[in-house]
Parts: structure tokens; C-alpha cells; sequence
């Protein structure tokens, strides 16, 4: 494995990014009641005025937050913005905050930006935990997760391999056809046990569209070691460069030229 050093980070300027999420797994807030989402909506809705109910999403050993008087399953809660790009997730045990791209906001605002507005709402989450003695908070997951989507006709019109480890073989002799809809995933470690890169690529459709698409997902997560928001930084840090440097290790010097690629 080649070590960066202190080399720049890749950049480019037409990036195929759709969506980044930043989070964390906590342990669950025993003490939450249903009308603590409203305040918790009270603090952010100024900013995120509309709110969606979701599916929970389970823990890696497949549990639910459930209440505990009821044993029935929380929901999850979108407070979403008004230009439908920007997105605050929650259920008792998980925070996210999203950055989408949607057509009042198109351009990728990078990461810097993303970071900041993630550890603001995170404070006046820690906040509210506080001041509602649902807490102590314990962070025990950081996530950091990119989405990258590549238009297929974009692509084939052009003539470029985009990815450099994802291919078909092409045989005469062979029995089966050219996969309509190949798949591909790996995991890779990063150093000092910081967490895992979990690389996928699928094929789907964009939303509403018969347009063809590949869908390369570039997620990290790791064991929130040390809870102090200079640590939480540097871990986040280190997962976008993960992330940075595995995108561009993934994709051909082909496809950096059709996103522009600065650095």
C-alpha cells in the first residue's frame, strides 16, 4: 500500500457525488419519550421546517431502539429543509446529517462545508440530550458515506472504463451472457483499528427516470474511541481521505478527466 504523506488530497471539479451522510451510533437514550421529538424539532426547525417518518434502521446485530415501556420499535425522523437537500436523521440510538444533491442545489458544497454544518447540529443535539437528562451521550459508531452516481450512457457514448478493478470478461467460450446488472463490493481496513471502507457498486435507475445509472457507495466506519470533538474531527478527517483516496484509486485516469480532476 502506497502512504500518502503529505500529499494533496485528490480533487475535482464535476465530481459524480449525489450524497454524503455523517453520523453516529450512540448508545440508546433510555429515558426518550415520543414528546421529545418535538423538542428536539423545536431546536432545529428553523432550519428544517418539514418532517418525514422513516423505517429505524437496525443495529449491525440486527436490534431495533425499542421504548422501553412498550417494547415497540421508535421510528426514525427526517427534519428536512427547504430546498429538500440538506436532512437531519434521528432515532434513539443514531444522528445523521445529510448533504443531497437536488436541483436547488446541484453543486457538491465539499466537505469542509458538510463537516461544519454536521458538528453544529450535533451540538445542539448533545444539548438537548443534556437538558432532557436523556444522557449521558456515549458516541459508539462514526460514519462518514459517499454516493457517487455515474450515468451508463454518459459513459458508454464516450467509450470510457470508468472503474478499474470491475470487469467482464469477454469470451466466445464462455456459457453465460454479459451480466445486465453486475455488482461488486470489497472492505478495506484502515490503520490503527480506525474503522472500515466498504466499497460497493451496483446499477439502478435515477429516481423518476429511465436513466441508467452505476451507483459506487464509499462508506466508513469505526469505534468512537475517544469522544472529544477534537478526536471526532480527526476521525472524520481520515475518513474522507480514505474515502478521497479510495475513489480515486477505484476509477481510471479516463474517468478523472471527464470530472475534471485539479489535483
Amino acid at each position: 500500500m502506497t502512504t500518502p504523506g503529505n500529499q494533496q488530497l485528490p480533487s475535482f471539479k464535476k465530481p459524480p457525488i449525489n450524497e454524503v451522510v455523517l453520523g453516529c451510533q450512540f448508545e440508546q437514550l433510555k429515558e426518550f419519550k415520543v414528546t421529545h421529538f418535538g423538542d428536539l424539532w423545536a431546536r432545529l426547525r428553523k432550519d428544517f421546517p418539514k418532517v418525514e417518518h422513516a423505517p429505524p434502521i437496525a443495529s449491525a446485530s440486527g436490534f431495533l431502539p425499542e421504548d422501553q415501556g412498550t417494547g415497540l420499535p421508535w421510528p426514525r425522523s427526517w427534519f428536512i429543509n427547504n430546498t429538500d437537500s440538506r436532512l437531519i436523521q434521528f432515532q434513539p440510538d443514531r444522528f445523521y446529517y445529510n448533504w443531497r444533491k437536488r436541483e436547488k442545489e446541484q453543486i457538491y458544497p465539499r466537505y469542509p462545508e458538510i463537516f461544519s454544518c454536521f458538528e453544529n447540529y450535533f451540538k445542539v443535539f448533545g444539548k438537548f440530550v443534556s437538558e432532557n437528562s436523556l444522557g449521558p451521550l456515549k458516541p459508539t459508531t462514526w460514519e462518514l458515506t459517499y454516493t457517487n452516481q455515474i450515468p451508463v450512457g454518459e459513459v458508454s457514448s464516450s467509450k470510457i472504463e470508468v472503474f478499474r478493478d470491475v470487469h467482464w470478461m469477454h469470451d466466445p467460450n464462455r456459457f453465460l451472457p454479459e451480466p445486465t446488472n453486475p455488482a461488486w463490493a470489497a472492505t478495506f481496513h484502515l490503520p490503527n483499528d480506525a474503522g472500515v471502507l466498504v466499497a460497493k457498486l451496483i446499477t439502478g435507475k435515477m429516481p423518476h427516470e429511465d436513466t441508467k445509472i452505476q451507483i459506487l457507495e464509499l462508506a466508513v466506519r469505526g469505534p468512537a474511541k475517544d469522544r472529544t470533538e477534537t478526536a471526532m474531527k480527526e476521525w472524520f478527517d481520515l475518513a474522507r481521505e480514505w474515502i478521497v483516496r479510495g475513489f480515486t484509486d477505484l476509477t481510471t485516469n479516463e474517468a478523472h478527466g471527464m470530472w475534471e480532476r485539479e489535483k
